[in-house]
């Protein structure tokens, strides 16, 4: 048995790492984000995409078996939201987040700030997720991986 080393790297590290086969466009419809991450609230916007993860050469994967998704999103919270996270998970300044570079130039300055116990409340069973908030707004970025 062999295991992809995708598999093994963390959710920091698989999206810029992997190479997506299978990448959406740009979205901005907030319903799949608040039902995978509830404790975004009700979000006022989101600029985001999502993918598989994979081999990068055209022809089919030479071994068939589960896809691994991803999501990176910059999501703007409600005011109250923000706060509430920002003093439950106290997340302290990190270096800038690497997004897909569709996402890029939507990115807010930084600095960034990132806990891990607000990844842990912003993951769940099914994603594993990295956050940022932007210091100084309401502006969260989530990169989470369905493994």
């Amino acid at each position: 048995m062999s295991v992809s080393p995708a598999a093994c790297r963390s959710a920091h590290e698989a999206t810029p790492a992997a190479t997506p086969l299978q990448a959406n466009h740009i979205r901005h419809d907030l319903d799949p984000l608040t039902k995978r991450f509830p404790a975004i609230g009700n979000p006022t916007e989101a600029t985001w995409m999502s993918g598989s993860l994979g081999d990068s050469s055209e022809r089919p994967a030479r071994v068939p078996g589960p896809s691994v998704y991803w999501i990176e999103a910059i999501i703007t919270l409600q005011p109250e939201t923000a706060d509430a996270l920002q003093t439950k998970y106290a997340p302290s300044p990190t270096g800038e987040p690497q997004l897909n570079e569709n996402l890029r130039s939507e990115m807010p300055p930084g600095p960034f700030l990132t806990s891990k116990a607000m990844d842990k409340a912003l993951s769940n069973t099914d994603w594993r997720s990295t956050t940022y908030f932007a210091s100084d707004s309401n502006t969260l970025i989530i990169k989470s991986v369905d493994d």
